[in-house]
């Protein structure tokens, strides 16, 4: 039901992506924290790494592999339907950067198990934002990852070439932005604006309405009271993430 293997796209893809980052003068390659603050070597191993660890190409590469089968290994408990090959391997190089505790709980995996293949690709490209200075961002890297792994999920031929080579965060997270509709911040300024329009039109109809410099107190009062709620939203969307 599953291929037992990643094959060599799968492995090029992953490859490309993770990188083989921190290789000194002397061929050695060291240890070094991720943009996710986790310790990681060679082709973004983290199990078992710590600070100050270093290690040989040759040690990296076979590191990879058994990483890649670890991580085979969850894809396959998992998932419960039929696998194409370039599937397999997309859903490998998932878990390998995502870890299987996230992927097992997942709503791709969900949806996976339901048959609802066409989904996989748009439920990929949710999983592009780490924890950077304790706040969670999108990543350049992890979204252009995603993007090639849903095309290699979809895909009947593999990929072509592509650059990769960007330090892969190893904790990633997904989070799914809030309409504009819903801020508070776009709430409060719609309101602010709209009462300085009313105010603007108020002084057009002076010399018209014997109540208007009443009216342009009330409408500043209430431009007042926009802007202010527009500033206090803006700061807890910032708090919230919400841009």
């Amino acid at each position: 039901m599953h291929p037992q293997k990643i094959s060599p796209q799968g492995l090029n893809l992953i490859k490309k992506f993770e990188g083989l980052h921190r290789v000194q003068d002397d061929g050695m390659i060291s240890s070094y924290r991720c943009p996710a603050n986790r310790w990681t070597i060679g082709f973004g191993s983290c199990k078992g790494v710590r600070s100050g660890m270093k290690i040989t190409v040759k040690e990296a590469e076979d590191l990879l592999i058994k990483d890649i089968e670890d991580h085979g290994k969850a894809v396959k408990r998992h998932v419960n339907v039929p696998l194409t090959q370039f599937q397999y391997d997309a859903l490998t190089s998932f878990v390998f950067n995502l870890g299987e505790g996230a992927f097992k709980s997942s709503t791709l995996l969900k949806k996976l198990n339901k048959g609802l293949y066409d989904e996989v690709p748009e439920q990929l490209n949710r999983w592009n934002k780490a924890r950077v200075d304790g706040k969670l961002v999108p990543l350049n890297g992890l979204t252009r990852r995603r993007a090639a792994e849903g095309a290699l999920f979809s895909s009947d031929a593999g990929l072509p070439s592509d650059e990769g080579g960007s330090e892969m965060p190893q904790k990633v997270s997904a989070a799914a932005p809030k309409s504009l509709a819903k801020s508070k911040t776009m709430a409060g300024a719609g309101i602010a604006g709209a009462a300085t329009a009313m105010n603007e039109i108020s002084g057009q109809l002076q010399g018209l309405l014997p109540y208007a410099d009443s009216l342009k107190v009330l409408f500043l009062v209430c431009a007042i009271g926009g802007i202010a709620l527009a500033a206090y939203a803006r700061f807890k969307d910032n708090k919230e993430g919400i841009h």
